[in-house]
């Protein structure tokens, strides 16, 4: 069993492994879908006020009686006071279930970070969702800022594009690492996660400035 939830990580990670800027751009589309949902108002609500949003623009999933999920991504944290963004900090988030379940599908994910203690979590080298940190469906629909349950008692608040359809879904028992590799690979020197979420980057790739302004829109378009 043990074998077989090793592999299937391994093939994950081959169909779900992009470039630093492919990531970039993939997340622009995905956001771009999100804006088009019905529920892009309640997004907005909960970005408007948020301390960050991780991305994971192709989250993998195969199943065989188990599940096992990868997939690559980033976070940006946001400085309330100025407004200004930092990072990305690249990711992995891996994880599994039981259950009668087959074939592969892909998914994108969206976390929004609203607190210090959901930043935190992402420095650490490795943390559990709904373990470390809570973690919870976003809200769907339009009217939200009449539904105190969203008042930011969670830490993240999580949402799913799957076959262009937005859904409010649980994440717990999913985990997320730092990318170490990726993270090398964007900055071309070794940094920790605290240096990357709170060092100024003057000159940022066009995908990271497209995405920071679609960001921006979509905070002013609700």
């Amino acid at each position: 069993m043990l074998r077989m939830l090793v592999v299937s990580l391994l093939f994950l990670s081959t169909l779900a492994f992009l470039s630093t800027l492919e990531i970039l751009r993939d997340s622009i589309d995905v956001l771009d879908e999100m804006m088009k949902s019905p529920d892009a108002e309640a997004f907005a609500y909960l970005l408007k006020r948020a301390k960050g949003i991780a991305i994971f623009p192709s989250v993998y999933k195969v199943g065989l009686v188990f599940g096992v999920e990868y997939g690559e991504g980033f976070l940006l944290r946001r400085d309330e006071k100025t407004g200004e963004w930092f990072g990305p900090l690249f990711l992995k988030l891996a994880g599994g279930s039981w259950g009668y379940q087959v074939g592969i599908k892909s998914t994108s994910l969206l976390l929004v970070v609203m607190n210090e203690k959901g930043i935190e979590s992402f420095m650490k080298d490795n943390f559990t969702l709904g373990g470390d940190v809570s973690v919870s469906a976003g809200p769907l629909g339009r009217d939200i800022s009449a539904n105190v349950d969203y008042k930011l008692k969670a830490s993240i608040y999580s949402y799913s594009l799957s076959k262009g359809f937005f859904l409010g879904i649980s994440l717990e028992g999913a985990y997320i690492s730092i990318d170490e590799e990726k993270n090398y690979s964007y900055y071309k020197v070794p940094l920790t996660a605290e240096e990357i979420l709170t060092t100024r980057v003057e000159e940022k790739p066009s995908e990271l400035k497209r995405l920071i302004q679609f960001l921006e829109k979509f905070m002013r378009s609700f």
